[in-house]
């Protein structure tokens, strides 16, 4: 097992005129599962591919413990990769599949045959050595697959995408599986995904990246609610927190946040948390909520009533074991979805109404066309400023 470090990692194709990864730093401790997240194009997979060896940096270093291995080849950094693509010889047997980077390396039948068991019991393979992979589940390929990468006990797994093949279900059963099978090898793990729920459940940190450059490294539950700028706020979070421009006021000792022509206390809470906002005082901000901060005010009837707002409910999608109601707000929407430098623009809306998507309690009897009364949590309020889109913290 060993530790990685990227150091100033950047990567230019030729011909290209901006870089794929801008100077990356990021330090994964021995046997902890990292993951590498972002939308496509992001920098994620060209940052593992120099991890790997199958790319060159054009900056910056690569260190596997306490070498640096930016001249080192692939097969000479002790590590292994899992794909998307299972590439598994489809005229071998589960077993031979597994076996072979132990057949290549010379390593006596013994030997072989032994690991091969300890593997294909710790991957549940035991039943299914002799097959060919034609044979197998696609979840069960890909097993078969991490079997290759294990037997060679290396000391950094790799891994690309490896669910992105499955369907949804098994994808839900192998990110559990794999999670487990990390934690009980106690392998650093380096894992590359583009989809953010992956992400959250499966790593001990995860790393957000757009256009070749991280945006936040946290653990999950750190990154979910506290944000480091719009972008992962936007990105982390199913449905996403919705984001408005609003207007800060001071009222005596207390703040208020301006929506639309209502307006919500901010507590003690959120400005301890954001401790930009204490010099602010009728200054433009983005406020973000997330939608599950956002309650039928009758199923609380002694929730604040300066934490409230109303809304007439455009949609409202019944998932069970809570609704989705889609409300028009009368303020301004943030789209952080574009290519511009800070990653913010305007909707333009000529009325300045915008959807904000709440997650109401399955006890709630609110109906669509219903004017709703949502409480908002406000002490789970988020604050960013209006142009660079970097949360409202001093430190």
């Amino acid at each position: 097992m060993a530790t990685v470090t990227l150091k100033n990692l950047s990567k230019q194709y030729d011909g290209a005129e901006s870089k794929a990864l801008q100077d990356l730093s990021l330090h994964i401790e021995d046997g902890e599962f990292l993951v590498l997240v972002g939308p496509s194009g992001c920098g994620k997979s060209t940052a593992l591919k120099m991890l790997g060896g199958l790319e060159n940096a054009t900056g910056g270093e690569v260190w596997i413990g306490d070498q640096m291995v930016n001249d080192f080849a692939s097969r000479d950094r002790d590590i292994a990769m899992v794909f998307q693509s299972y590439a598994l010889y489809p005229h071998m047997s589960v077993f031979d599949n597994i076996a072979f980077p132990l057949q290549i390396a010379k390593t006596p039948k013994a030997e072989i045959e032994k690991r091969v068991l300890a593997v294909a019991e710790t991957l549940q393979l035991e039943q299914h050595l002799q097959r060919k992979p034609g044979h197998l589940s696609g979840g069960q390929r890909q097993r078969v697959a991490m079997g290759r990468a294990i037997i060679r006990r290396p000391s950094v797994f790799l891994m690309d995408e490896p669910l992105s093949n499955l369907d949804a279900k098994l994808r839900v059963k192998m990110r559990a599986e794999v999670a487990q099978i990390q934690r009980k090898l106690n392998v650093t793990t380096v894992y590359v995904t583009h989809d953010q729920v992956e992400a959250m459940t499966m790593g001990d940190r995860v790393a957000l990246m757009r256009d070749g450059v991280l945006q936040q490294v946290a653990p999950p539950d750190v990154m979910y609610h506290d944000p480091a700028n719009t972008f992962v706020a936007a990105f982390i979070g199913s449905p996403a927190m919705n984001l408005f421009h609003t207007k800060l006021v001071r009222e005596g000792d207390t703040f208020k946040v301006l929506l639309g022509d209502q307006s919500l206390t901010v507590t003690d809470a959120a400005l301890s948390k954001y401790d930009g906002l204490a010099d602010l005082d009728g200054d433009d901000v983005i406020v973000g909520l997330r939608p599950e901060d956002l309650e039928d005010a009758t199923l609380l009837p002694d929730h604040p009533k300066d934490q409230r707002i109303s809304a007439p409910v455009q949609l409202l999608e019944s998932l069970g074991s809570d609704h989705m109601a889609h409300v028009a707000v009368n303020a301004k929407q943030v789209n952080v979805d574009t290519d511009d430098d800070t990653g913010l623009s305007d909707l333009d809306l000529k009325d300045a109404s915008a959807t904000c998507i709440c997650r109401f309690s399955s006890q709630s009897r609110t109906k669509t066309g219903d004017t709703a009364q949502i409480a908002v949590a406000c002490d789970r309020l988020h604050f960013f400023h209006p142009v660079t889109g970097t949360a409202l913290r001093k430190s």
